[in-house]
């Protein structure tokens, strides 16, 4: 006769569910024990931040109390700490109180539209910027003649001029110029060239050559012991002035 057994009556069902139940017990220990070791880790945390920040706030010495908020390398150090810094004394730029240039040699001279190289007397050896010798032999009182367009007969000056070449090689003298200025405005004077005393430099002087010229310049008979004469050996050269 076969006999069935009913799962829910068997008392051995019973005794498995028992069994299987059991390990439940461990289970909930751990539970309880790591909740328990994360408490006093906390803990333990807590007591080492309030350790720090009272070692922070301890006054060491020659310092301020540090604020346990903040790190003590920001600290900023006692005003008596911090050296000040000293005044300068040293002098600041400031405009400078030299005096202006006066016309001389190598400065550009208004009065003679351009760069004065050197002065001389009248009658005085002068070494012009090309390299020869210039010499002002006589500036006399004249009364001209004019023949030419422009010119003015009068009171005039008729000033003989001397040009030596040292320099070796051949030199146009037909480029010098010669200017005259009288009275203490330096009023330039104008040439009379038409007049028959009028000789100016022409053509080219040989190495060790002389060249002499003359030149007529009108000028008031109250200045005519008051001028001032202008040489520029070639063109866009500097000047030689003779007074």
């Amino acid at each position: 006769m076969t006999q069935r057994h009913e799962l829910g009556n068997d008392p051995g069902d019973d005794a498995d569910t028992t069994r299987t139940a059991r390990p439940e017990a461990p289970s909930k220990r751990r539970r309880v024990l790591l909740i328990v070791g994360g408490s006093v880790a906390a803990v333990v945390i807590a007591a080492g931040i309030v350790v720090a920040a009272i070692h922070g706030a301890t006054p060491q010495p020659g310092k301020g109390v540090a604020n346990a908020l903040d790190p003590v390398a920001t600290q900023l150090p006692r005003p008596s700490e911090t050296a000040l810094p000293t005044p300068s004394t040293a002098p600041t730029d400031a405009p400078s109180t030299a005096a202006p240039a006066k016309p001389g040699a190598g400065t550009l001279d208004a009065r003679y539209g351009g760069v004065v190289a050197s002065t001389a007397q009248v009658a005085q050896n002068v070494k012009t910027p090309g390299g020869l010798t210039a010499n002002v032999t006589s500036v006399e009182a004249y009364t001209a003649t004019a023949t030419r367009p422009g010119e003015v007969s009068g009171p005039a000056v008729k000033v003989t001029l001397k040009l030596v070449n040292d320099t070796g090689s051949d030199f146009p003298v037909s480029t010098a110029t010669v200017n005259a200025y009288y009275g203490s405005a330096s009023t330039p004077a104008d040439p009379v060239q038409g007049d028959s005393a009028s000789k100016p430099f022409t053509g080219t002087l040989k190495p060790g050559a002389t060249a002499t010229a003359v030149y007529v310049f009108t000028v008031p008979s109250a200045d005519s012991g008051d001028v001032t004469l202008t040489l520029s050996d070639k063109a866009g050269a500097q000047l030689v002035v003779f007074r």
